[in-house]
């Protein structure tokens, strides 16, 4: 029963992937798939850059000046272990990239809310950096420059 699940579900994160550019539905986790189909069917995805990073494995795709996202899968030394992540970042109308986070956690609880935690306080930071940039780039322009 799980193998068909995750058939569905890949099916299901396969389609909307190859979709991504064309639409504002971006990726996301199901956390009811586990951790290593999870991490495999994400792994295989079209055009994504893999890598490591601070003790996740990562995935990251991306439509540039538009959205990105960055996949996060915990190793086995990482206190949240085994966590997947997803980070999803979104270029606004005003110019700000805004990060949104999810996190699926498949171990001990108190150290998959301390991942969340940071991953929303991350967020946050990523988030409020964009902005004071956007906010000193119209403050540098000229106020006879037309607007961007």
């Amino acid at each position: 029963m799980q193998l068909a699940r995750t058939a569905v579900w890949l099916a299901g994160v396969i389609a909307p992937a190859a979709a991504v550019a064309q639409t504002v539905n971006l990726p996301t986790l199901d956390c009811t798939v586990d951790f290593t189909s999870l991490q495999a069917v994400i792994q295989a995805l079209p055009g994504a850059e893999r890598g490591e990073e601070g003790g996740f494995v990562t995935v990251k795709l991306a439509e540039p000046d538009v959205w990105r996202v960055e996949y996060g899968f915990t190793t086995r030394w990482h206190p949240a272990y085994p966590a997947a992540t997803l980070r999803t970042f979104r270029k606004q109308v005003t110019g700000v990239w805004t990060a949104q986070s999810k996190v699926c956690g498949y171990g001990n609880a108190d150290q998959l809310s301390a991942l969340m935690a940071e991953m929303k306080s991350g967020d946050k930071k990523l988030t409020d950096a964009s902005r004071d940039e956007v906010e000193r780039g119209k403050q540098s322009r000229s106020p006879l420059a037309p607007a961007h």
